[in-house]
């Protein structure tokens, strides 16, 4: 109902995750809301969101406080993590073969183990947020949140949209399970498919696009591996795709992880459109941005949006929800489209 907290568990604390949670407690700290896309969202505000459990596999973290944590990794820096100082990092699970370029001590917990621990922080959002090319984990997150009766959003690359049996069975209990893949506010594909959406409501032929991504997180550099990176500019490619009624020469995902990036992405583009008589239009452009920022808007929308869903007993809903916080969803919409359905039904008009 309007006006409960809205319990989440983060799964994966790392960059993403820790932006959100220093996010929360710099708008509780603020009268005012600059920088935040949607002040509310099914009548639930920022405000309306607690965080109840964290997990993770890093022995670093597991069983230390989350604000001792956030301090030592570099986040919360002139901002009260006090919130924070009382919630504990959980073993999350591990099924997986970890990458080989991971040297850290791993701690996990077994799945009957881990869906105990969820009940017990009685979350109604499981934000999963792992590494992406952690697949078989990302399925066991989903399924041990199904057995606890969780909603869950899989920000992660991993396809679990496309399990029909799974997505059935969080409807038959009410629950909902968005994804697949978040799309960031301002990031690179919602970047590109603007720019193809202005070329084609402006009467242009587009002929060919490329983006070529750059970025420092772990997650980027984890989907170096080459069967990620494949599928990854497989979820790109497509998802970019939609936003025209025709098909056109496109190329798009990450080529390369440098270090000292850190947080931050640049996107590399280069559009080729046709006007009057075949006049050629060519477009050369780079961005830098923050992944953990870039991501953290979109994913407060999310959160929001599944606990109205399910406030209102509509499950069905994910459909929209998905489309608009994702690149993988299982119905496909353009950017425009799916923002438009997305605010008509849930976003409050002051």
């Amino acid at each position: 109902m309007a006006g409960a907290r809205i319990r989440v568990a983060v799964i994966g604390l790392g960059n993403v995750a820790c932006t959100l949670l220093q996010g929360i407690a710099f708008y509780r700290s603020l009268n005012g809301k600059r920088g935040l896309w949607h002040e509310k969202v099914g009548n639930y505000s920022i405000d309306d969101v607690e965080i109840v459990g964290v997990f993770d596999i890093d022995a670093r973290k597991v069983g230390r406080s989350v604000h001792d944590v956030l301090k030592e990794f570099g986040y919360g820096n002139n901002i009260s993590m006090d919130a924070y100082r009382d919630l504990r990092v959980s073993a999350g699970m591990m099924v997986d073969e970890p990458p080989e370029h991971w040297s850290m001590d791993i701690a996990r917990i077994d799945r009957d183990g881990f869906t105990e621990a969820l009940k017990g922080c009685m979350a109604d959002v499981a934000l999963n947020l792992i590494s992406s090319s952690l697949d078989g984990s990302s399925l066991a997150y989903a399924e041990a949140s199904l057995r606890a009766g969780v909603s869950f959003v899989n920000a992660t690359p991993s396809i679990l949209q496309s399990n029909d049996g799974l997505r059935v069975a969080f409807r038959d209990k009410g629950l909902l399970m968005v994804g697949d893949d978040l799309m960031s506010q301002f990031g690179g594909t919602v970047f590109h498919k603007g720019i193809l959406q202005l070329l084609h409501r402006r009467g242009m032929a587009v002929n060919s696009s490329y983006q070529l991504d750059v970025g420092g997180s772990s997650d980027t550099r984890n989907t170096m591996r080459e069967e990620v990176r494949a599928r990854k500019r497989v979820i790109k490619t497509s998802s970019i795709n939609a936003e025209l009624p025709y098909e056109f020469g496109i190329t798009a995902g990450t080529t390369e992880y440098t270090e000292f990036l850190k947080d931050e992405r640049v996107s590399y583009y280069w559009f080729y459109a046709e006007g009057f008589m075949g006049s050629p239009v060519r477009i050369d452009v780079m961005m830098r941005s923050s992944d953990g920022a870039n991501a953290c808007n979109v994913l407060l929308d999310v959160i929001r949006a599944v606990k109205y869903a399910r406030d209102r007993n509509s499950p069905e809903l994910e459909e929209v929800i998905s489309a608009y916080g994702f690149k993988s969803p299982p119905k496909v919409m353009s950017v425009v489209d799916a923002q438009q359905r997305f605010e008509e039904m849930f976003i409050v008009k002051a």
